[in-house]
């Protein structure tokens, strides 16, 4: 997915995959066989590939984050799957319960395609981060590690960031590699409790 087209959602369209992200996890609870979204209800840009993560927290705590950070389906499946997979796949937490739903939060973020960072050190990595609070992926070897944007806001000093990250990925606290690769990214997101009714 470009950054162009992650720019470009609107209001409205990031609604529209906050609801589907909603239908995905009502549908694990409804008496019916869970439906995957119907594609020809939605406009040219949500059914570009996109990339994307679902964040669901219970009571601003953590209950699950998964997504992809490859555009390879249309954006609109994308949430979907991502939303069933941080509800009920995520392996550091107990699957999603239906005594959960009241205090439910679902927060989508549309991923930007990341872009290669060239630093030649840590610190250039921290210098950097001191002036762009972005997404970032560390990966060396076959390790890799994510952080969206919306972790600064619990993550304030770049060097906490960067520390968090790499234990993320396994890694300890002063670990740097001449190999290691970075990658930047933005995000178009949008967050919203469950409030759906008659479950």
């Amino acid at each position: 997915m470009s950054a162009t087209l992650c720019q470009n959602l609107n209001k409205g369209d990031l609604i529209q995959l906050l609801d589907v992200a909603r239908e995905a996890i009502r549908g694990h609870f409804a008496d019916e066989i869970p439906q995957p979204p119907q594609l020809d209800l939605y406009g040219r840009k949500l059914l570009q590939p996109g990339a994307c993560f679902v964040t669901l927290t219970v009571n601003g705590q953590l209950q699950g984050c998964l997504g992809t950070i490859a555009a390879r389906s249309p954006l609109v499946m994308e949430v979907h799957n991502q939303a069933r997979a941080s509800a009920y796949q995520d392996r550091r937490f107990l699957p999603l319960t239906e005594e959960q739903l009241d205090d439910l939060q679902i927060e989508v973020s549309v991923l930007s395609s990341p872009e290669t960072l060239d630093v030649s050190s840590e610190q250039e990595l921290l210098n950097y981060l001191s002036q762009n609070k972005v997404g970032v992926i560390l990966s060396d070897q076959h390790r890799q590690a994510l952080f969206l944007p919306q972790v600064w806001e619990q993550i304030k000093k770049p060097a906490d960031f960067l520390r968090q990250l790499k234990r993320k990925a396994g890694w300890n606290d002063v670990y740097w590699s001449p190999t290691m690769s970075v990658k930047t990214f933005t995000v178009s997101s949008i967050k919203g409790h469950y409030h759906f009714s008659g479950i």
